[in-house]
């Protein structure tokens, strides 16, 4: 089977018209879901960030900060993982040929990666060195935040 026949069989799922065909607030819908689970990842992740580099809950143990937070990040990043995968299912042929959204997959693949090791071995630690928290905080904001530019870009691509 040839991708462009699993991505012609996924868009004629009846799952694919249900979404596509309903009323047009169901697609405005996902699209708010999927901008508010990024949302509350990025925050999260800021929260963290701000802590590691010493400019907010100075007070408080990073264990504690990161604990609750990371709650956040993961349901963030369910919220938007399930809202884009219907967005996608909706209409695959769309999105899988635009050089957009496989940008945008390469670095949301990355950037789980990055927040799987790097940043979550980061907010795990006690006390990081400064240089390692700060370059930590840096690059998963970076990727994320190169996520988030990349899905905008689909939509003028």
């Amino acid at each position: 089977m040839t991708t462009f026949e699993i991505l012609s069989w996924l868009q004629d799922s009846a799952l694919a018209h249900a979404i596509s065909k309903t009323d047009h607030l169901v697609g405005a819908g996902l699209q708010i879901v999927h901008v508010m689970g990024l949302v509350a990842l990025l925050a999260s992740l800021v929260l963290i960030g701000l802590h590691l580099v010493g400019l907010a809950f100075k007070q408080q143990p990073l264990t504690d900060i990161a604990k609750e937070a990371t709650k956040l990040v993961w349901v963030g990043l369910a919220l938007t993982a399930l809202s884009g995968t219907l967005m996608f299912i909706a209409t695959p042929k769309l999105y899988f040929y635009n050089p957009a959204f496989r940008l945008k997959m390469i670095l949301f693949f990355v950037a789980v990666l990055v927040q799987l090791v790097l940043f979550r071995q980061t907010a795990a630690q006690t006390s990081p060195t400064p240089r390692f928290a700060r370059a930590s905080v840096g690059i998963s904001l970076a990727a994320w935040f190169s996520v988030a530019m990349a899905g905008r870009m689909i939509g003028f691509i």
